[in-house]
């Protein structure tokens, strides 16, 4: 029991002094995991290295590689413009628009906090030009960025469904669950984006003609989009032909053709048709800071279910929750951790392992609370303390918008939070019946 409440202390002042002190939250968690393991649980260094997310780290750095072409030689920023230049004379539609492409720009693989980077400065640029709110153009690219975020093929996804399948209960049925609960957060946010669009658009929305028509493509740019183009079929049919295929060699060829090794082959044509500077590349868009982050709180995490962490909180959740309320608690819980941690680094790694006990000593669907803690998590990514929000607030072009679109922002995350925990709980106690 020692141990476990060090275990749980080092979790907590993992993520106070590092938020305090501004410090890789990673960094600190990897050292406490180190000496709780080492002098608690005389763990061995090659314990310590069976912990480390390998996968995950090299599915994360060759997609943010390959997107960073893209990002680096002006293929996303040019097909953003060329976009919003062929819909100038439809600004009422520009939101929607906007809202589509962002699902889709952060659902390929380049991730919801990068997809919100690249968006933010032209989309908020937008507003007084077409007489929309700020909000509403910054609230499209939120919710767009954090369904596609979600997505299988993306950072959320894919780091989620890698943990799902480490679990022994759910080995290799991450992908399986993880799309599910992409469909359930797809509908979730769509629903609540609608109600905001139709309610919060701007009636008298203006063509903005005085619009200057992007240069065109240029060869790097236009060779860009052929890999991109290729990559992506590549990746379908690859996965639809692992799935289709009779069983033997082939299909097993198919089926262990990992989405990273695709990725890695279009970076490989990338480099040689020197669509960008590799080194610069790397610099400037693998989340380095990210991926520590996420390695020293899994370590942490690991050296806590040693010591008993998942078998506590399972029996603290049967003992004081209702059955069909858990997974609305979990909801609640996860967007409410959100709010002052990262989600993918710190949430996911630290309620995901909880998932396994708790659906099976209390029958729940394992879905249904893989679910609840995604959609939870995400819901608070439009908040203004999120690292999306504020990109989006700083990005603001309307001086007298800035704080009321700061305080929309914030309500938008409480009530993300609310409408989430409701809608679990709801499905949960309908799942008992």
């Amino acid at each position: 029991m020692i141990i476990l409440s060090l275990s749980l202390a080092a979790i907590l002042l993992s993520i106070i002094l590092g938020n305090r002190l501004k410090v890789n939250t990673g960094v600190l968690a990897g050292v406490f995991a180190v000496f709780i393991g080492i002098l608690g649980l005389q763990m061995k260094a090659k314990d310590f290295f069976d912990l480390l997310p390998d996968k995950i780290i090299f599915t994360v750095t060759v997609i943010t590689i390959f997107y960073g072409y893209l990002s680096e030689n002006g293929t996303l920023s040019a097909f953003i413009s060329h976009m919003i230049y062929a819909m100038k004379e439809k600004c009422a539609l520009i939101p929607m628009a906007i809202f589509l492409f962002s699902i889709a720009i952060s659902s390929i693989g380049i991730g919801a906090p990068t997809a919100t980077a690249i968006l933010a400065p032209i989309v908020m640029s937008i507003a007084p030009r077409i007489r929309q709110k700020s909000t509403l153009l910054g609230v499209s690219v939120s919710y767009g960025v954090c369904i596609g975020g979600n997505f299988i093929l993306s950072q959320g996804g894919i780091i989620s469904a890698a943990i799902i399948d480490g679990s022994t209960e759910y080995a290799g049925m991450g992908r399986q669950i993880m799309m599910k609960a992409f469909l359930i957060s797809l509908l979730f946010y769509l629903a609540i984006y609608l109600v905001i669009y139709i309610t919060g658009r701007s009636r008298d929305a203006q063509p903005f003609y005085d619009t200057v028509q992007p240069p065109p493509y240029t060869k790097q740019q236009k060779q860009s989009l052929l890999v991109l183009a290729v990559t992506l079929v590549t990746t379908l049919v690859f996965s639809l032909l692992a799935h289709f295929l009779p069983a033997g060699g082939l299909r097993t060829f198919f089926k262990e053709f990992d989405l990273s090794f695709i990725i890695l082959l279009g970076i490989l044509a990338q480099s040689l048709l020197h669509l960008a500077e590799f080194p610069k590349v790397v610099q400037k868009h693998v989340p380095v800071q990210m991926l520590v982050f996420f390695t020293g709180m899994t370590l942490l995490m690991g050296v806590a279910q040693r010591a008993g962490i998942v078998e506590w909180l399972s029996a603290l959740v049967r003992g004081s929750v209702p059955v069909p309320l858990v997974a609305g608690i979990m909801a609640c819980i996860a967007g409410v951790m959100s709010c002052f941690s990262s989600t993918l680094s710190v949430v996911i790694p630290v309620l995901f392992p909880l998932v396994p006990a708790i659906a099976g000593e209390m029958g729940l669907s394992a879905t249904l609370l893989y679910s609840a803690i995604f959609v939870g998590s995400t819901s608070a990514g439009i908040s203004p303390f999120s690292t999306g929000g504020f990109l989006l607030v700083s990005n603001c072009q309307v001086r007298e918008e800035y704080h009321s679109m700061w305080n929309q922002l914030l309500w938008l995350c409480i009530t993300n939070i609310a409408l989430a925990t409701v809608l679990f709980a709801v499905l949960g106690v309908i799942s008992c019946i």
